[in-house]
């Protein structure tokens, strides 16, 4: 796989991933005092699954491989299922 077609199946991954990630981020910084300990914890767990979920999709883009990074992709998949999961039990707390 050659680096523009790596790059443009990169691109909107980190397109994507960019768009849940600013939000987390800002968010947890932002109401950082207004919720308890747990609170905190569960929206750092999220900000780090999606920040790897970042990586991994920049990873995409910049690691040469011979065919399609499914491994890679589905790490992503998997990182934003993580982050979806803890922001569902986030709401319960």
């Amino acid at each position: 796989m050659n680096a523009r077609m790596r790059w443009r199946l990169a691109v909107p991954l980190i397109g994507l991933s960019l768009l849940m990630v600013v939000p987390a981020v800002y968010g947890t910084w932002v109401f950082w005092s207004e919720f308890g300990a747990m609170y905190r914890a569960l929206s750092v767990v999220i900000c780090v699954a999606l920040l790897t979920q970042l990586g991994l999709a920049v990873s995409v883009g910049v690691r040469p491989t011979r065919d399609v990074p499914w491994l890679r992709i589905g790490l992503i998949a998997l990182a934003f299922l993580l982050a979806c999961g803890v922001a569902a039990v986030r709401r319960s707390v």
